[in-house]
């Protein structure tokens, strides 16, 4: 069993278990146990994760509510949905036993084509929990990261902290005594009187004074600079880098403070700029890591430069600068997408860096979690056996594809691959073989086509690639290549080389060109032509082509 295969439990007699088996043909990547004693079943139960499981209530060697109870030892989240098969269309005394959409029921005869749409439905479910899980295992790898980077942070953030308020609180104690000790040397070396002896004394006091006055002077630096050596720019490589600030303000002596406050604490160019135009324009070519907005500028009002940032999903934080009578407009602008605002009367060089460096911490942290649903949202659309792109994602590139080809008369075409004698694979070589060869397909047929080609899973053995404004005729010679290069190229499975062959369906999308219709052709263009009549067309063509024989495309 592969990393990709799925296992089902059924509960069932020899009869009922190869219903369940027909209907299920063409899943290729779930594997069935059958088990016919309660013992059994509780074994296979405990023992790995289960799609579904389907019981039947006719066997006499199992206890239905005997396995029921024993679900319930599971969290409700890992329970596995439960098909009953019974001898008669009436409700089982089960559904006590189980949460809601877990348990389903159907009567005997088994119809192929309602048990298959059941366990089906099971199956979506299943799939969709294990995305779940991949999606929470996702974030909380990110959390995990950030609480390890928060507590380095913070700690070094809080040892800091310590010192700067021992230094400080040393010079304070020591300046007053320095400058009496100062003063008072001052004086005695100003005593013509004063013998040798005592005068040497004197001078080596009044050196170890001003020693010790340059080393407050150090801490006082020191404590000016603050937190502001944490700030750090790096390139995509991990190196630090200058960093690159834009101040949207025209006022000069404004720009100035800020400078200043930043000169000796922050290794990055602040850039002014006068207008919203001038500060979008360095945006667009400079790529700025941090944005301070005036909430007052020469051509309108600092939200609006804001809102268009915005917009323009730029990925630099935005900090937002207000006076002591504009402070509301700093809420207002952090409910439009700044991180955080700054009252300029109230701003010490001191609060403008820990400012600077906690919003660059918070928009990384930022950027990572949108990393995470970016990678989540990818979970979500791939297939896990091939990783091409799902069904589900098939339709909607389909759908906005076809939407363009309308609206800007261009054409469309639609292929859709089937493996040959896939079914007789499986059941030779066994499942595993299967895999291998819908992933070695899956692989040959992406590298064929464009990057704005769409390759998908479409089905069990069948493949879906969107073409978009590509003609039949383009189409129909991308699809001859795929089917040769499939057909000329075996595949190893162990000691074996298999040769395969594909069939492939067709469909084309072929808008009329403006000026060259008449009145029925252009009536015939503007009929509601919609991607799932295109996948109608491909299905019938490639049905044609498997009765035909197969190694074939039909258009």
């Amino acid at each position: 069993m592969t990393a990709t295969s799925h296992t089902a439990l059924i509960i069932a007699p020899s009869d009922t278990a190869a219903a369940v088996k027909t209907a299920l043909a063409e899943i290729p990547e779930l594997v069935i146990i059958q088990s016919e004693t309660t013992a059994d079943a509780m074994k296979h139960i405990f023992s790995r994760s289960l799609a579904f499981i389907v019981m039947d209530l006719s066997l006499r060697k199992i206890d239905p509510h005997s396995l029921a109870d024993s679900l319930l030892r599971f969290d409700h989240a890992k329970i596995p949905p439960v098909l009953l098969v019974t001898d008669t269309p009436e409700l089982p005394d089960l559904y006590d036993k189980a949460p809601p959409l877990l348990l389903d029921h159907i009567a005997k005869p088994i119809e192929p084509v309602l048990i298959r749409a059941r366990l089906l439905l099971f199956m979506a479910l299943f799939r969709h929990r294990i995305a779940v899980d991949q999606s929470i295992q996702e974030l909380e790898k990110v959390y995990a990261r950030f609480m390890d980077q928060h507590q380095s942070s913070l700690s070094e953030t809080t040892l800091k902290k310590d010192i700067l308020a021992l230094s400080s609180a040393f010079t304070n104690q020591v300046q007053p005594f320095l400058s009496k000790i100062l003063a008072s040397t001052f004086f005695l070396q100003q005593a013509p009187d004063m013998p040798l002896r005592l005068r040497q004394t004197v001078t080596q006091i009044r050196t170890a004074g001003d020693q010790i006055a340059r080393v407050i002077r150090q801490l006082r630096r020191s404590q000016n600079r603050g937190l502001g050596s944490q700030v750090s720019f790096q390139d995509k490589s991990g190196r630090n880098r200058s960093g690159r600030m834009l101040f949207a303000t025209h006022f000069t002596d404004e720009f100035m403070i800020f400078e200043h406050y930043l000169a000796g604490r922050i290794k990055a160019d602040l850039i002014q700029a006068d207008t919203a135009d001038q500060a979008l324009e360095y945006v667009a070519s400079h790529r700025p890591d941090v944005i301070f907005i005036n909430h007052q500028l020469a051509d309108g009002s600092g939200l609006h430069l804001l809102d268009k940032l915005i917009r323009l999903r730029t990925s630099a934080p935005v900090i937002y600068i207000v006076d002591d009578r504009h402070t509301d407009a700093g809420a207002a602008a952090i409910a439009t997408g700044a991180y955080t605002f700054l009252v300029k009367e109230q701003t010490s060089a001191m609060d403008l860096v820990d400012t600077i460096h906690k919003t660059l911490s918070q928009a990384r942290l930022t950027h990572k979690v949108q990393g995470a649903r970016d990678r989540i949202d990818l979970i979500s659309r791939r297939d896990q056996l091939t990783r091409l792109l799902n069904r589900n994602w098939f339709n909607q590139t389909l759908a906005l594809e076809m939407s363009k080809a309308r609206r800007y008369h261009l054409p469309l075409s639609i292929l859709l691959v089937q493996v040959d004698q896939f079914a007789s694979f499986n059941e030779q070589y066994g499942y595993k073989t299967g895999d291998i060869i819908l992933t070695a397909c899956a692989a040959r047929i992406q590298a064929m086509v464009r990057d704005l080609d769409v390759v998908c899973r479409f089905g069990a053995k069948k493949f879906g690639i969107v073409l978009p404004n590509t003609q039949a005729t383009r189409a129909r010679i991308l699809a001859e290549r795929i089917r040769q290069n499939i057909g000329e190229n075996k595949i190893s499975v162990g000691t074996h080389q298999l040769g395969l062959t594909i069939s492939i369906g067709m469909a084309c999308y072929a808008p009329k060109k403006k000026g060259t219709q008449n009145q029925a052709s252009a009536a015939a263009d503007t009929a509601p032509v919609s991607g799932p009549v295109l996948v109608h067309q491909a299905l019938n063509a490639l049905e044609t082509a498997v009765q035909e024989g197969g190694n074939q495309i039909q258009p």
